[in-house]
């Protein structure tokens, strides 16, 4: 047992385990199982008291890829609806435009029957025309597909002759010849 009043004595007067260091022949833990008299070095802090600094961490790239790709597609569906949206706008603006053409028959006598489109590609018809017989008709929609036929009359021998003009613009033009002919005109007005 210690002496508390003895001052040689290591530890007297002091609290447990602040008296004067160890003086033995071997480090602390040498005759301890697990210690085997190795001593772990103390790992110094960055700071005071702080953890080392971390590195930085990564930014995740698949966030950005994702973004990009979704500005892509819509920028490739709003390209789309303005291809869309545009060509339906000329769509519209020409099937409301209204373009005039001229009709003409000419021949001896009279046709028996001369038909031909109106606007919508509606047909028409007229029965036992006096020639030379002539026709403005107002035409619309998409195609502003235009047709006429002239059928000469069964008694005539001479020719029949069907021409549609837009202004002075020919677009088709036919002639037959003899009794009952037919001539047949047609295309696209502008």
């Amino acid at each position: 047992m210690t002496d508390p009043n003895n001052p040689q004595q290591p530890g007297a007067g002091e609290p447990y385990g602040q008296g004067q260091p160890y003086q033995g022949g071997q480090p602390f833990g040498a005759n301890q199982p697990y210690g085997g008299g190795q001593r772990y070095p103390q790992q110094p802090y960055a700071g005071q008291g702080y953890p080392p600094p971390q590195p930085p961490k990564k930014r995740k790239i698949w966030p950005w890829i994702l973004l990009a790709v979704v500005i892509v597609i819509i920028a490739f569906v709003g390209g789309c609806v303005a291809l869309i949206g545009g060509a339906a706008e000329s769509i519209d603006n020409e099937s409301n435009r209204t373009v005039t053409v001229t009709y003409e028959v000419t021949g001896e006598g009279q046709a028996s029957s001369v038909t031909y489109t109106t606007n919508d590609v509606n047909v028409s018809q007229d029965t036992n025309a006096a020639l030379p017989w002539t026709k403005d008709v107002q035409i619309s929609g998409l195609g502003k597909f235009v047709s006429l036929t002239a059928t000469n009359d069964f008694d005539a021998s001479g020719s029949i002759t069907c021409t549609i003009k837009q202004g002075e613009k020919v677009i088709s033009t036919n002639t037959s010849s003899g009794p009952a002919a037919t001539a047949s005109c047609s295309g696209t007005a502008d």
